[in-house]
C-alpha cells in the first residue's frame, strides 16, 4: 500500500473507530436512561380484559387516578384493521410465524403483536386474547348467564339472588348484550348452520336455547343489506371484529377513558413484581414495539395493584415472581384450575343433499343446546360456525361440561415457564359426554363423527376458557384481595374455580363488579 492510500485508510479507520465509540456511548447512555425511567403511581391495573376494564371504570368513576398496563396493542389507536379468518394478517397471531387458529393453519405470517395467542402444554392448548380489550377482542361474544343452581354450587358463599337481580343485569347493560331477531335468523342464509343445528338437535331429543351476544345484531342486519361494512358476515371473529362487536374498548374502557382518570399504556409487558417494605409494589416492565422487540425498560411503583391479566397471565406473574424473587404467594394460588369443561367435536355429512350447513356463515353464534339437567350427561353446547368459504356439510360444536377433576398450575424455574398439571384423566367425563352427544345426533340425523377436524373426532386439548388458580375465598378474601397481602387484588377469571357451565365472560364481569364495588365501599383505595 502506498503512503497516500495508507494515510487515507488510517484516517477512515480511526474516524470509524471514534464513530463506533460515539455510537456505543450514546447507546449505553440510552440504555442507562431506560433503566432510570421510573414511574410512581397510586393504582396500577395489569390487563385490560373484563376484570381490568370493570376495575378501571369503577375506580375512575370514584375519582381515582389509574394506570392500566396492557402487553398487547391498542388496536383502535394504532388504526390497524383486524384480519378475517380466510385472510390472516397482522392481527391473527401473537408474534408467530404461522397462524394458530384451531383449524386451517396453512398461512405464513410475519411476527406481529396480534390479537390471538396460544399457550401450548403437554395435554392442552389454551387460546388467549392480546390487546386493549383482552379476550373480548377474540371471543365469539356469547353473553351467557350461568344456571342459577350451578352458580350456587360453584359459589356457595355468594348471594345468588343479588347476582341475578343486580350484577348480571348491570353487566348485560354495560356490555350491550342483545338477542338476534328471530325473523332475521330464519331468513338469513348466513345462519343456515344454526337452523340446521337446532333442527337436528330437536330430532335427537335435545333442548335448544337462544344465546345472547355483545355483537350488535341491528348492525348485522345492515351488513346483510350491504348498508354498512361487513364484519361478522366477512368471517371476522377470533382475529378481531372491525365493526359491529361491542368489545371492551367500546364499552367499559371507553367510559373509563372519558372520565379523564385513566391512562392506558399498551405494549407494556410486566416481567416481575416485588413487594416493598412499606407494602407497596415495584413492577419491572418492558415496553416493546409491534415486532416484540424491547424498546424501553421501565420500573413502576404503586401503592395498590390489581391483577387482571387473565387466568394464565395472573398465575404467570404471581408464580414467576415467587420463584425468582420470593414474592409472597398463598398456598392456594395455582389450585382449582380448570378448562371450564371445554371439549370440541363435530359431525360430517350434515344434510349434504340439501345444502349442508351453508357455504356462507356468520361468525357470531346464537344457538345452544342445553342438556345441563341430564343427571348422567350434563353439558351445554355451542352450535359453532365453521366459515370455510364453502359448504363442507360439517357441524362444529363446543361442549361445556362440569370439571369433576381440577388441575393445578405451578412454575418451572429451570425453563422459566408455567407448568400445568392436567392430562387425559381430567377430561374423561367430558369425552363420555361428547361421545354420547355425537352418537345421539348421528342416530337421529345421520352423519359421522368429524375425524378430520380433531384427533379421532374429539378435541380434548382445546381450551378457550381457562379458569381458576386464584379462587375467590380460597386464595383471596371474599372480595378478591390476595391473602398474605394488604394492597394486591385479583379480578379476572382466575377467581372462578375451574368451571361455570357456560361461556364465562358475563360471570367474570359480574364478579369483578361485585368485588370492586365492595372494595371501594371498604375504602381499600383511599
Amino acid at each position: 500500500m502506498d503512503r497516500k492510500n495508507f494515510i487515507k485508510t488510517s484516517v477512515l479507520a480511526i474516524s470509524g473507530f471514534y464513530f463506533l465509540q460515539s455510537e456505543l456511548f450514546h447507546a449505553a447512555e440510552r440504555t442507562d436512561n431506560q433503566r432510570k425511567e421510573y414511574h410512581d403511581v397510586p393504582i396500577i391495573i395489569i390487563g385490560s380484559g373484563y376484570g381490568g376494564a370493570v376495575s378501571a371504570l369503577r375506580l375512575c368513576e370514584a375519582g381515582k387516578k389509574v394506570v392500566l398496563l396492557e402487553m398487547g396493542l391498542n388496536w383502535e389507536k394504532a388504526g390497524i384493521p383486524f384480519s378475517n379468518l380466510l385472510k390472516p394478517g397482522k392481527s391473527s397471531a401473537w408474534l408467530k410465524n404461522k397462524s394458530i387458529a384451531p383449524f386451517m393453519n396453512i398461512f405464513s405470517l410475519t411476527p406481529f403483536t396480534g390479537t390471538l395467542d396460544r399457550l401450548d402444554f403437554d395435554h392442552i392448548k389454551i387460546w388467549v386474547g392480546r390487546g386493549v380489550g383482552g379476550g373480548s377482542l377474540v371471543n365469539g361474544g356469547m353473553a351467557v348467564t350461568p344456571k342459577e343452581s350451578y352458580f350456587k354450587e360453584v359459589f356457595p358463599n355468594l348471594d345468588a339472588e343479588q347476582f341475578y337481580s343486580h350484577y348480571f343485569p348491570l353487566v348485560q347493560e354495560e356490555l350491550r348484550v342483545n338477542v338476534i331477531d328471530e325473523q332475521f335468523l330464519k331468513d338469513c342464509p348466513y345462519y343456515k348452520f344454526t337452523r340446521v343445528g337446532e333442527d337436528e338437535a330437536h330430532k335427537a331429543g335435545f333442548k335448544t336455547i337462544r344465546v345472547p351476544n355483545v355483537y350488535d345484531f341491528k348492525y348485522m342486519e345492515k351488513e346483510f343489506r350491504n348498508e354498512v361494512p361487513r364484519s361478522a358476515l366477512n368471517t371476522e371473529v377470533i382475529y378481531g371484529n372491525n365493526h359491529g362487536k361491542n368489545s371492551l374498548d367500546k364499552t367499559y374502557l371507553k367510559k373509563a377513558l372519558e372520565t379523564g382518570n385513566l391512562e392506558i399504556l399498551d405494549l407494556h409487558h410486566v416481567q416481575n413484581i416485588n413487594l416493598n417494605e412499606d407494602k407497596s409494589y415495584t413492577l419491572k416492565v418492558q415496553q416493546t414495539d409491534t415486532s416484540g422487540t424491547g424498546i424501553a425498560d421501565k420500573v413502576f411503583t404503586c401503592k395498590k395493584l390489581i391483577l387482571s391479566a387473565g387466568t394464565m397471565g395472573t398465575l404467570q406473574l404471581l408464580l414467576k415472581s415467587n420463584a425468582l424473587s420470593n414474592f409472597p404467594v398463598h398456598e392456594n394460588v395455582g389450585k382449582n384450575w380448570g378448562n371450564n369443561g371445554n371439549f370440541m367435536t363435530g359431525r360430517n355429512w350434515v344434510k349434504p343433499l340439501s345444502g349442508g350447513t351453508g357455504a356462507k356463515q356468520s361468525t357470531i353464534p346464537v344457538g345452544g343446546i342445553d342438556n345441563w339437567d341430564d343427571p348422567e350427561h350434563p353439558f351445554f353446547t355451542e352450535i359453532a360456525p365453521l366459515p370455510m368459504g364453502m359448504d363442507v356439510a360439517t357441524a362444529l360444536y363446543l361442549l361445556i361440561n362440569r370439571v369433576d377433576k381440577k388441575g393445578e398450575v405451578s412454575y418451572h424455574k429451570a425453563s422459566q415457564s408455567l407448568a400445568l398439571h392436567w392430562d387425559e384423566s381430567n377430561t374423561v367425563k367430558m369425552r363420555e359426554n361428547a361421545r354420547y352427544f355425537i352418537r345421539k345426533m348421528n342416530k337421529a340425523n345421520g352423519g359421522t363423527r368429524s375425524h378430520f377436524l380433531f384427533n379421532n373426532g374429539f378435541g380434548a386439548d382445546i381450551c378457550y376458557h381457562p379458569l381458576g388458580g386464584c379462587v375467590l375465598g380460597e386464595a383471596t378474601d371474599e372480595y378478591g384481595k390476595l391473602k398474605d397481602h394488604e394492597n394486591l387484588y385479583i379480578l379476572d377469571g382466575s377467581l372462578i374455580p375451574g368451571t361455570i357451565g357456560v361461556n364465562p365472560f358475563v360471570t367474570i364481569t359480574a364478579i369483578a363488579e361485585y368485588c370492586i364495588e365492595n372494595l371501594i365501599k371498604k375504602n381499600e383505595f383511599a
